[in-house]
């Protein structure tokens, strides 16, 4: 019968998460949000301080690792909850859809057609005022 002790358990769980911190990055990579990726590129940094940590015997870095991950599990409980509309996160939503109109109504919006060249958003393209040509200038 074999035996895993705390430290093999923990190397087990370290393992386990980065490779599921792996496939979420390249799922983050796939949208347009780069917090996520952000998150995820610093989770992995402290799970490897972590996976190193339970290896060369070295207590802060599992401590650090412990605390870590106690702040991750608790953000993505809230990221759950917050998407399951839990509780009075309704609430929190509802403030976070009006930033997003108010963010959508202030963006200055670009009017460039990459077909038709610039959109009438009030631009009148470049016009003559006088039938004057310009004459080169040698010197």
């Amino acid at each position: 019968m074999g035996y895993c002790s705390g430290r093999c358990t923990l190397v087990a769980v370290c393992g386990a998460q980065l490779v599921s911190v792996l496939e979420r990055q390249i799922f983050d990579f796939l949208g347009y949000q780069w917090a996520p990726i952000l998150a995820n590129f610093i989770h992995i940094i402290v799970v490897i301080l972590g996976l190193f940590g339970t290896i060369q015997y070295r207590p802060r870095y599992i401590t650090g690792y412990a605390v870590w991950l106690i702040l991750w599990v608790t953000w993505n409980v809230f990221v759950i909850c917050f998407y399951l509309e839990a509780g009075d996160l309704s609430k929190l939503a509802g403030f976070i859809y009006a930033c997003y109109v108010v963010k959508c109504i202030t963006e200055e919006e670009d009017s460039f057609d990459f077909i038709g060249g610039f959109d009438s958003y009030g631009y009148q393209g470049p016009q003559k005022t006088s039938h004057l040509q310009l004459q080169p200038m040698y010197m």
